[in-house]
Formats: C-alpha cells, sequence, structure tokens
C-alpha cells in the first residue's frame, strides 16, 4: 500500500471543508504524483496540526482539496535549542539546517560572532529547506527559525535552560548528553569562538562541551550537538 504524502499548509488552523492549494503543490500532485480527484493527501501546518484532505479537483489549473479530519500533535515538552554562526558558505548552514529539522530541534538561532564571515541571510530559502525536511521527516512540529542575533545579544538575553558551549580550546569539558529539559547549545564560526566570546559565555553560566574527540566543521558540530541533545 503507498504511503499517503504529506504537504505544507500554513493556514491550516483556520482551513474548512474545501479549499484550494498552492501552484507548487498542485504541479507536484498532479504533475508527478499524477493524483486525480478521490486521492488522499495529508497536510501539515509545522504547529503541531495535520489534516486528512482528499482530493477534489486536480488539474492543469486547479488543486481542490476536502478536509475529512484534522489531528493535532502535542508540543514538545522541553526546547532544543541550537545557536550557530552563519557561515560563508550558504549551502553548509542550509545543509546543518535540513539535518537539525530532521533530527527534531525546537528552535535555531543563526548567531553573529567576532569570526563569523558576512552574508547575505536569506530567510525566505531557508524557511523553505525547513518545510521541505519537516515534510520529508514528518515532524509535525518544525523548528523556529529566528533572525540573526549577534553573540552578546544571545548570551546577555539566554535565561531559564540548561547552557552549554561547544569550542576548540583546551580545558575541562561536559560531554554533552541527552536534555530532557529546555537546552541551549552555542556553536561558533570556522575559526571558533574567540577566547573573550568564550569567556563571556562562561561569566553567563554556560558549561563547555565536547561533542567527541574529532575537530568538527560548523555545520557537522551543529548536527553533531542536535543528536547528542536528542538521543
Amino acid at each position: 500500500m503507498n504511503e499517503i504524502p504529506f504537504f505544507y499548509y500554513s493556514a491550516l488552523m483556520d482551513a474548512h471543508g474545501s479549499i484550494l492549494l498552492d501552484e507548487d503543490t498542485r504541479r507536484h500532485v498532479v504533475t508527478v504524483l499524477r493524483m486525480q480527484a478521490g486521492s488522499q493527501l495529508m497536510l501539515m501546518d509545522g504547529k503541531g496540526l495535520a489534516a486528512n484532505v482528499v482530493v477534489e479537483q486536480a488539474d492543469k489549473k486547479i488543486l481542490r482539496v476536502s478536509i475529512s479530519e484534522k489531528k493535532s500533535y502535542p508540543q514538545p515538552i522541553s526546547k532544543t535549542i541550537l545557536a550557530i554562526s552563519l557561515l560563508k558558505n550558504t549551502s553548509r548552514f542550509e545543509w546543518m539546517l535540513e539535518k537539525v529539522t530532521e533530527i527534531g530541534l525546537t528552535d535555531v538561532v543563526p548567531i553573529i560572532s567576532e569570526r563569523t564571515e558576512k552574508i547575505h541571510f536569506r530567510e525566505d530559502r531557508m524557511r523553505q529547506i525547513i518545510i521541505s525536511a519537516a515534510i520529508q521527516s514528518k515532524q509535525m512540529w518544525m523548528p523556529v527559525l529566528h533572525a540573526p542575533k549577534k553573540f552578546e545579544e544571545l548570551i546577555a538575553n539566554s535565561t531559564g535552560t540548561s547552557k552549554f558551549i561547544a569550542h576548540c580550546l583546551s580545558g575541562e569539558k561536559k560531554t554533552l548528553s541527552r536534555q530532557d529539559e529546555d537546552s541551549l547549545l552555542l556553536v561558533g564560526p570556522e575559526g571558533d569562538f574567540t577566547s573573550s566570546e568564550i569567556e563571556l559565555a562562561l561569566q553567563h553560566s554556560f558549561i563547555p562541551v565536547s561533542l567527541g574527540e574529532s575537530r568538527l566543521r560548523t555545520e557537522t558540530a551543529g548536527v553533531v550537538g542536535a543528536v547528542l541533545m536528542k538521543i
């Protein structure tokens, strides 16, 4: 039996009865999947709501579906937040976003530290990557993608969580492990955090952690940290 395909529909909460889906969804359903009236789809809004829908009309211009049943999925009990430096190579940052979405993080905060290279933050594209990854992995709650924050601002406003910083300088470090309460992990840029940034984080009760024996690229460290916090 074929698996029912998933699609994103942001206005699902207020949707009832018969609705029209967007052109990208229509093209995929009609042209790629070749679905017809009577076929079943699943819609999700990335905020814990999903719906079974049945295709009413599927042609070259319109994809109309009727909502047959909605189901709510509980929000994760605790937040797992990754605050990670933006990268000059945006494709590597986008790869990381895709993977941490699949893993099930609740928040991603791009940070700008002293060694972060200036890039253009393409928020729309990054949100689309998160949506695609959530659909593929059937994550009913997508991670919140925050606006980029300066390192000092993030540190000053980080309260009420277990707070960790992954850095490459020598010293005593805790092994990062599964977190069952709200947690925040800092991952630095290529070239790592500066010593003054690390000291500032320590002054604000961040705990130095190890992500393993290897020295990891920023995007890899983000994915490894996400896995360690979730497993």
